[in-house]
């Protein structure tokens, strides 16, 4: 039995009980001489084997582990060894050797409880990867339910009914997880954990990492796992050779499907519609992610750097008590983001793949922006009228151009006196295009026979029929 004990900054924040296994070991091995607290281990004990030659001599990290390891091994022929490593025990190359070798590994203690809780918990699960927390912030949203969790300050029964109620989604209620305080360590069912009746300070709860398949909830973590299995080796034909150009697409479909559930009022549309959209970032994410481009942290990093940026009111020392003056604050920050340094520039930041008329609404609100405006609807609908009759003489003109460009003009003019109205044109629009949908379903059950069978004046008096039923 290899007895591993976990350095610390300094010799004196070593456990009385490390301190006892060093000064009774045959060899001691230390992982580095070059530790603060090398000095105080060779006071303990002055049979010491060290490995600090090896860093020189090995050509890889491969190689300078099995050496490593090959020389504990060769420390334990002699007798009881105890192996001082250096940083994170569950991290260390030349632990994951001894292991690979079939030595036989003990976690005596070290200055953090919670290696001693892992060392424990690796009886029975993996604990490869882990990410440590503390109880008294638990929070399910931010929690990697795919590695070991392991949360700190499980000191009594309110911090253990909040974690429970925090993560019951996440883990079956007969999920077998570790309890460790006071160096002893004790196994039971999740449900149990706001159960204990020997609370310590410094209890540590070690949780099982969750398979993918078959969970009854998952987190976002798991999204971004799903997507690289996906598109790794033996995936998915179909995901692996999408590109960003391929999926552009559903991006807009998606949104589009997103903004039918709200308008639908339907929640259970609406999250589900929410997930696809957030597909869409983690599929992209992870296409740039293979070739090298950006990965989902850098997404994340960047709108969480700029909703921070935008918002110094809220994360700074400005002043902004109303929505207007939140938007022109955003605004201004928006252009010395992207380097605008004239107006044009601002307008031509609006994407052309936006779509016309919420293009035109856009660039109206930049206009608007510097009080290049209407005063109110009215001044705008005079300038509609305007539009109106100058189309109207191109379509008399007979010249197909002009007819369109006018065209354009007079939606363009439109489109600024909804937006003066505080009315969306494209949220108007739909509602027609809905109405024009429901009117031509009237119109089918109140026919003797089908739509394309019928005359030009049997669907004009069955279209203002229903007109009536659905004005």
């Amino acid at each position: 039995m290899i007895k591993i004990v976990g350095c610390t900054p300094e010799f004196d924040l070593l456990p009385l009980r490390a301190v006892q296994a060093i000064r009774e070991a045959d060899t001691v091995v230390l992982q580095s001489e070059r530790t603060a607290c090398a000095e105080g281990i060779r006071r303990e004990n002055e049979r010491i084997v060290a490995l600090d030659d090896l860093y020189e001599q090995a050509e890889d990290f491969e190689a300078l582990f099995l050496a490593g390891a090959q020389r504990v091994l060769e420390a334990e022929k002699g007798g009881s060894v105890v192996f001082c490593t250096v940083g994170d025990p569950f991290e260390n190359g030349f632990l994951s050797e001894l292991e690979k070798e079939g030595a036989s590994l003990a976690y005596v203690a070290g200055g953090y409880g919670e290696a001693a809780a892992i060392s424990a918990a690796a009886q029975r699960m993996d604990v490869s990867g882990y990410t440590v927390l503390c109880a008294r912030e638990i929070d399910a949203l931010g929690i990697d339910t795919g590695k070991t969790v392991v949360l700190t300050g499980v000191e009594n029964l309110l911090v253990a009914e909040g974690v429970k109620c925090a993560l019951s989604d996440y883990y079956r209620e007969d999920t077998q997880v570790l309890f460790y305080a006071d160096g002893k360590a004790s196994w039971l069912d999740f449900y149990d954990i706001d159960r204990i009746t020997q609370w310590k300070e410094g209890g540590i709860l070690v949780l099982p990492p969750q398979q993918l398949v078959g969970k009854e909830r998952y987190g976002l973590y798991d999204l971004v796992r799903i997507m690289k299995i996906l598109r790794g080796e033996n995936g998915c034909p179909w995901d692996a050779e999408q590109t960003h150009k391929s999926l552009r697409q559903y991006i807009l479909e998606e949104a589009y499907e997103t903004v039918d559930a709200v308008d639908a009022g339907d929640m259970f549309a609406l999250y589900d519609e929410l997930g696809d959209v957030f597909l869409q970032v983690v599929f992209q994410s992870e296409v740039a992610r293979q070739c090298g481009e950006f990965d989902i942290d850098d997404v994340a990093t960047s709108v969480c750097a700029k909703m921070i940026g935008r918002h110094p009111h809220i994360f700074g020392n400005a002043t902004a008590d109303t929505a207007n003056e939140v938007f022109l604050n955003w605004e201004a920050i928006k252009r010395k983001e992207k380097q605008n340094e004239d107006f044009v520039s601002v307008l031509r930041d609006v994407p052309r793949s936006m779509g016309a008329m919420m293009r035109a609404y856009k660039l109206q609100k930049k206009a608007a922006g510097i009080g290049f405006d209407w005063k109110d609807a009215a001044g705008a609908m005079e300038k509609v009228r305007e539009e109106l009759l100058e189309w109207e003489a191109e379509i008399g003109s007979g010249d197909a151009d002009r007819t369109e460009a006018e065209a354009g003009d007079l939606l363009f003019s439109i489109i600024n006196v909804l937006r003066l109205l505080k009315a969306n044109p494209e949220v108007a629009l739909n509602r027609t295009c809905e109405k024009f949908i429901k009117r031509m379903e009237e119109m089918e059950k109140k026919a003797c026979k089908g739509l394309y069978d019928l005359g030009v004046d049997e669907l004009n008096n069955l279209w203002d029929e229903a007109k009536k039923i659905i004005p």
